[in-house]
C-alpha cells in the first residue's frame, strides 16, 4: 500500500512539472521573436470556431502580428508548418504576438484544430 501511495505521488510531480513545461514560451525561432502586443494592434488575427481570421495576412518585415483568442470555448496555437515559431496555447481572451523579421511565406497551424481547417498564412514583404 505504501509503494501505491509512493507511485501517486511521483505521477503527480511528473504531470505536474510536464504541464508547466508546457506554459514555457516557445515562440522564438530563425527570423521570428515574441514580443508582448498592445490590444488593438492592426495585424491582429482572429482565432473563434475553428477559424483563423484572416486566413492569410501580408505585412512588412519587422511587423508584430497579434492572435486574439475570442473563442468562447477553446484554446487554440498558431504553430509554424516548418516548425520555425509558435505561439504556444492561447487562452480564451488573451492575445500573443509574434515579429516577423524575414521577408517569407509562413504556413502555420493551430495544433488542436489544424485537422479541422484552422490554418493561415502569413506573407511578409
Amino acid at each position: 500500500m505504501k509503494l501505491t501511495s509512493v507511485w501517486v505521488k511521483g505521477t503527480v510531480i511528473v504531470a505536474t512539472i510536464l504541464v508547466l513545461a508546457s506554459c514555457k514560451d516557445q515562440s522564438t525561432s530563425y527570423g521570428t521573436t515574441s514580443t508582448p502586443v498592445p490590444t488593438g494592434s492592426p495585424n491582429t488575427v482572429l482565432m473563434a470556431n475553428m477559424v483563423f481570421t484572416p486566413k492569410s495576412i501580408t505585412v512588412a518585415h519587422g511587423t508584430t502580428v497579434t492572435w486574439k483568442n475570442i473563442d468562447a470555448y477553446a484554446t487554440h496555437t498558431a504553430t509554424s508548418d516548418s516548425s520555425l515559431w509558435d505561439t504556444g496555447i492561447i487562452a480564451i481572451s488573451l492575445s500573443k504576438g509574434i515579429t516577423f523579421n524575414v521577408p517569407g511565406t509562413y504556413t502555420y497551424h493551430c495544433l488542436y484544430h489544424g485537422a479541422m481547417g484552422m490554418t493561415g498564412t502569413v506573407v511578409v514583404q
